[in-house]
């Protein structure tokens, strides 16, 4: 195997951004010539294949509970600096992205009481109007940024209108999303972000309990309010529980959503066929969101652990080992998709993974895909000469989870 390919896919990994614009040459080197590679730099099984990430997502012998024995496993120079009640670490094993079942299954169950498909579709009217100002806006900057102006704002204002949040906040609920997207997305041994991550906790948690004191006297329509009243068998959601929750939708949420978008229109950009074949044919705009999802999956990485020695993808794994599944990489896989670098927005059969599989299937991926279809249409026709800067050359963020562009400077003339 070309072991140059390896280190280039661990460089990636690290967030060296020389390697980010030739990833998905990497990825097909790597995937081409070994399904499973182990990452001595990294401490990781690294999944390549789309049947491997499938079978691993479905896998119930394989944990999602990374987070609190990261948190565990701290730095001695980091434990001793949080206080012990810090929300980090109180609040870690809350989130039901990091636990297994029963404790995931049960949190669920009662969050999903709350945030119905009835209630994420009744946000369309809001999406559309909050989409036209913000296109308004941009319209009248003199240097417009779809990231700045558009892809930024939009997803936190309706997660903020959602919750029940004043928008006042958003410039702060931002910083907090920001924090959370950090901690869940790049290397754990940075200690800037686990102190970052302690701080926005603490803050988040000052911030959001009045609120929910609020709800309590007196309930509104809001998922904050329907978070409260969620009961399953008598059983309800805890206070750390419902913070923990609700800090996650803001995290994951948000980033998610704006690299959907961003990454969404950034592609239509670069395909300008495309981007032609949606203006003539509009309905074709749930198509083109999930063909978005596969060709630049906003999230990139998943991960688990074993419990237990297995085989798995052809690989016998001991206990207690890291899992890397590369979702960005899966979605590529010629073995299951025709052509598979090819953006293509009539795609039938888009069977990709990039809101995962199973259990943990992303809770949040309606909403997303229902601000991306509402956009990006709206979008095109609002600025039909639409184009990238001639000078533009993308720098995404520094983040391997979560892929997304920083900035996306745009010509509307």
């Amino acid at each position: 195997m070309d072991v140059d390919y390896i280190d280039a896919l661990e460089r990636l990994l690290l967030l060296d951004e020389e390697v980010m614009q030739r990833r998905y040459a990497i990825f097909r080197q790597v995937q081409t010539e070994h399904q499973v590679v182990y990452s001595e730099k990294l401490q990781r099984w690294i999944f390549t294949r789309y049947s491997d990430a499938r079978e691993a997502l479905r896998d119930a012998h394989l944990s999602s509970e990374q987070l609190p024995s990261v948190l565990k496993q701290l730095p001695s120079e980091i434990r001793d600096n949080l206080d012990a009640d810090n929300p980090l670490l109180r609040q870690a094993n809350k989130i039901m992205m990091s636990r297994d079942d029963p404790d995931h299954a049960r949190l669920r169950l009662l969050v999903n009481k709350a945030f119905t498909p009835r209630m994420i579709e009744l946000q369309r009217p809001l999406i559309e109007r909050l989409t036209r100002d913000l296109l308004d806006q941009m319209g009248q900057q003199e240097h417009p940024d779809f990231i700045r102006d558009v892809a930024i704002p939009l997803p936190i204002m309706v997660i903020a209108a959602l919750i029940g949040m004043p928008y006042d906040s958003l410039g702060q609920i931002k910083q907090w999303s920001d924090a959370g997207a950090d901690f869940l997305g790049k290397p754990t041994d940075t200690i800037e972000v686990f102190f970052r991550m302690a701080g926005a906790a603490m803050e988040f948690n000052a911030y959001i309990r009045p609120h929910l004191e609020e709800r309590r006297r007196q309930p509104k329509g809001d998922l904050l309010s329907a978070l409260i009243a969620a009961e399953s068998q008598g059983d309800k959601l805890s206070e750390d529980e419902l913070i923990a929750n609700i800090y996650l939708l803001l995290a994951a949420g948000n980033e998610t959503t704006t690299n959907l978008l961003g990454n969404g229109l950034y592609t239509l950009l670069t395909h300008p066929d495309q981007l032609e074949l949606l203006r003539q044919r509009p309905e074709l705009a749930d198509s083109a969101v999930e063909e978005i999802l596969r060709y630049e999956s906003p999230s990139q990485i998943t991960g688990r652990h074993t419990r237990q020695e297995l085989d798995i993808a052809g690989q016998h794994i001991g206990e207690d080992q890291s899992i890397m599944l590369l979702l960005g990489m899966a979605n590529r896989d010629p073995q299951v998709f025709n052509d598979p670098d090819r953006f293509d927005i009539t795609r039938k059969d888009n069977k990709h993974i990039a809101f995962g599989l199973g259990p943990h299937y992303c809770l949040g991926a309606p909403l997303a895909r229902l601000e991306a279809q509402v956009i990006l249409p709206l979008i095109i026709d609002r600025f039909p000469s639409i184009h990238l800067m001639a000078d533009y050359r993308p720098h995404w963020r520094k983040n391997p989870t979560f892929l997304g562009l920083e900035t996306l400077p745009v010509d509307l003339a």
